[in-house]
């Protein structure tokens, strides 16, 4: 299960656990890579890692030349430029969506789900757990969304603007709160919500809503490839 990374994840570890440290930088350069020209203080603030050790991390990786610094800019080095050539619309938005949907579950205490149209199939591209365990299986990234359900409708109604809810109406033990995130070419990702009950708190939808704003916003960031050049 995708899990956003925590400053107590990180702090104890990275002194004794090599593997931790690998680990984190290779969370630190897919940032720099889908964000990119990325600012210090949006990669710590993408990540979740302390602004120190995001610096630290910074400064070594410049040091081989996986990433390059333009001023207060950071973007992949010369080493690393084929791995962000291969950088994905859906990659993308997993990786933009990340941090604002760990937010979200830790908020709400909630399942959140990330959906997405993959050819012809709707699948979860990201999942995290909900606080208390849900009563529901196959809500992994990769699994199909299940039909009839609130992120599946939020893709085939696309003229609704508002969270789509689910109260119970495909399992009466489970509720879920879904809204839609534009991308190009008129297609839609969504964010849903899973709560155990027949009906999903009120405070939910706002916070749902609000999430698929976030995501939606940073989706309009341009990377670096997507700036004309006499713009960089």
């Amino acid at each position: 299960m995708a899990r956003d990374l925590d400053v107590e994840d990180i702090a104890p570890r990275t002194q004794n656990d090599g593997r931790s440290i690998i680990g984190t930088a290779f969370d630190l350069l897919e940032y720099v890579g889908v964000l990119e020209p990325a600012r210090l203080v949006d990669l710590a603030e993408a990540t979740g890692i302390p602004h120190p050790t995001v610096h630290r991390l910074l400064k070594q990786l410049i040091e081989v030349d996986a990433v390059r610094r333009d001023g207060t800019l950071y973007r992949l080095g010369a080493t690393l430029l084929g791995l962000g050539s291969r950088v994905t619309p859906e990659h993308r938005l997993r990786v933009v969506a990340r941090r604002p949907m760990a937010e979200l579950a830790a908020a709400t205490g909630a399942g959140v789900g990330l959906s997405a149209r993959i050819g012809h199939e709707l699948v979860f591209l990201d999942t995290l757990d909900a606080r208390v365990p849900l009563p529901i299986a196959n809500l992994e990234p990769g699994y199909a969304v299940p039909p009839g359900s609130a992120p599946a409708r939020a893709h085939l109604e696309l003229e609704h603007p508002g969270p789509i809810v689910d109260a119970g109406a495909v399992r009466p033990d489970l509720s879920c709160v879904t809204v839609t995130v534009p991308l190009l070419g008129g297609e839609v990702a969504a964010v849903t919500t899973l709560v155990p009950g027949s009906r999903p708190p009120v405070g939910l939808l706002g916070a749902t809503r609000a999430t698929g704003a976030r995501i939606s916003a940073r989706l309009q960031v341009p990377t670096a490839r997507e700036v004309p050049p006499e713009v960089q």
